[in-house]
């Protein structure tokens, strides 16, 4: 039998579209304290906003005449007309968002309309939608809400929720945003009684890109107009990710689109890392009515804001390959990496290599290890028959008990080496990615050291939400930090001038991408090892007799010499007895 639902499982039912966890709450209130012209945002937080959100601002105020119906469902002051959904400029429309709050929750409102020289303002608290109190109340300009004991009345939604960092990160995710894109405003954030963030007020947006990212952050940006839509584009390039991150905001609002990720990725050549995306257009040609929670947009004419964004896109390209070409520059092994020789004592991470790499195949998201794979060439020209990976895992003494004996380095920049019974051709890149891989591991085999950095660096906003959330994580990793700034990272041979803060972005990958507590350390090392590596030589790079001696040396010390990190062959061997054959002797 069909029946009308009742008002009190209509309204829940209509919150739980809305409100979905404490994050939902700080963006609606957010979005509500920006569209009153606020230039002082403060947040305070319980337990990741589970226990209690506050937030106050010092925006135009609500009269207190009006107070009962800004918790009252679709009551608002921005539209009016049906016609105004077709040209919506502002972030909050529906007059869901307070009505939905206080369905689910504790709330209070305090607020006082800023333009009128009166000494006080009004209160209102509502529980499970209904109000308790309406009165006059000293307050300051602005306004004031408190949401307690989210879901008090919904507990199955309330089992949902994250423990309290996890919703302390998607809520300071969305401060991160807005704080980018309202570079007039001042946002604070405390949770649990401790000031986690401040963001001041700055001249242009070009200042929260170089705060979002970072001040040493090589980013690139472009600007294009096409049929009255206007982009702004930066692009953060990031070598150690595949992954494609793209923040998108449409009329200063925070959107997903997959038209515009698609243009972005629809080259043929490689996009990884951060973006961001503004576009700004008419409102009659977007509709933004299309999703509960405002997260999409529809395009009128989504083929033009899918040829402006891959237009922008390809200038960044060209902008970042005129940029490699015009700063590069070549350096000696000796100038690039300190040659010290290896420790006696070696890391329990390299014990059974092999295995473990085959193990831990399966754990990586955006980077691949491989087991190490020799080509079936070089299988077949090794000494004494023997097959080469039972020679690897059996035999490490195959490269370990002859003298050097260095002929010269190709015009490729592959270095050659007289053998009693071979020719050696050794990679100079995959042998130094394998020397400095086995150099970092070793350091971690005891207690991790602090290297305290001698200028502080500010952490982007990018990054804070999860630096805060895995506070205790990377303290135990050697990562020290206070509420701005990085202060230390760990003391490790091999990262050369790696940039500290990158450190700090491989180790976050590595904890957010490993559920398993027992496994953060060797995620987050292998990580930061092969973020290393980087400063391998490389290919092409002229080596002197000298340095072409020691890294074979090193690379004799290693405990797989054979394969580097990714698994590529760091050395072929092209017996003598295949040339005697190849030359008729």
């Amino acid at each position: 039998m069909i029946k009308k639902l009742n008002h009190d499982v209509s309204m829940r039912i209509a919150a739980g579209e809305v409100i979905e966890r404490p994050v939902s709450i700080v963006k609606e209130l957010i979005e509500n304290s920006i569209d009153a012209f606020s230039r002082e945002i403060t947040l305070y937080l319980e337990q990741g906003g589970k226990t209690s959100i506050v937030i106050e601002d010092d925006g135009i105020g609500i009269p207190f005449e009006e107070l009962p119906l800004a918790v009252e469902r679709y009551a608002t002051s921005k539209i009016s007309e049906i016609e105004d959904l077709e040209r919506i400029s502002t972030l909050g429309y529906r007059g869901e968002a307070l009505a939905s709050i206080s369905a689910v929750s504790k709330l209070e409102i305090r607020s006082r309309v800023a333009n009128k020289d009166i000494d006080s303002g009004g209160i209102i608290k509502c529980e499970a939608e209904k109000i308790l109190i309406h009165s006059l109340f000293p307050c300051k300009k602005g306004t004031r809400i408190q949401v307690d004991n989210l879901f008090f009345n919904l507990p199955a939604r309330r089992k949902f929720l994250k423990n309290s960092s996890a919703e302390l990160r998607r809520i300071l995710q969305v401060i991160n945003d807005y704080s980018l894109i309202h570079p007039e405003i001042t946002f604070r954030v405390f949770s649990d009684n401790r000031k986690i963030i401040e963001y001041h007020c700055v001249d242009t947006m070009a200042d929260t890109v170089k705060r979002y990212w970072g001040e040493d952050t090589s980013c690139f940006y472009t600007e294009r107009e096409r049929e009255n839509i206007h982009l702004r584009i930066w692009w953060n390039p990031l070598p150690d990710s595949r992954r494609v991150l793209v923040s998108l905001f449409v009329n200063g609002r925070r959107v997903q689109d997959s038209t515009v990720r698609a243009a972005i990725i629809s080259g043929d050549v490689v996009v990884n890392g951060e973006w961001i995306a503004l576009i700004d257009m008419p409102t009659e040609e977007l509709d933004v009515n299309i999703h509960p929670t405002k997260e999409e947009v529809r395009f009128r004419k989504s083929q033009n804001i899918f040829k402006i964004v891959y237009d922008g896109t390809h200038d960044l390209i060209s902008q970042r390959l005129s940029f490699k070409e015009t700063c590069g520059y070549k350096e000696s092994i000796s100038e690039s990496v300190d040659l010290m020789p290896m420790l006696e004592s070696q890391s329990y991470f390299m014990e059974n290599e092999l295995n473990t790499l085959k193990r831990t195949n399966s754990l990586f998201d955006d980077t691949r290890v491989e087991s190490p794979q020799i080509p079936s060439s070089y299988q077949s020209e090794v000494s004494s028959g023997k097959q080469i990976e039972t020679q690897i895992m059996e035999d490490k003494n195959i490269i370990k008990e002859f003298d050097i004996n260095y002929i010269g380095q190709t015009g490729r920049g592959f270095l050659l080496f007289d053998m009693p019974d071979s020719l050696a051709i050794l990679d100079p890149h995959a042998a130094h990615e394998r020397i400095l891989f086995e150099e970092i591991l070793n350091d971690f085999k005891d207690t991790i050291k602090t290297q305290t950095l001698a200028l502080p660096m500010e952490i982007p906003l990018m990054v804070k939400p999860i630096v805060y959330s895995n506070e205790n994580e990377l303290k135990k990793l050697g990562f020290t930090f206070d509420e701005k700034n990085l202060l230390g990272v760990p003391d490790i041979r091999g990262k050369g001038h790696l940039n500290p803060i990158e450190l700090l972005r491989s180790a976050l990958k590595g904890i957010e991408n490993e559920t398993d507590k027992s496994k953060i350390d060797r995620e987050v090392w292998w990580r930061i090892a092969r973020l290393a590596c980087r400063n391998a030589v490389k290919l092409g790079w002229h080596i002197e007799k000298s340095e072409a001696e020691e890294l074979m040396n090193r690379l004799k010390s290693c405990e797989t010499p054979f394969t580097c990190p990714h698994g590529r062959p760091t050395i072929y061997l092209l017996n003598n007895r295949k040339l005697e054959e190849w030359f008729e002797r």
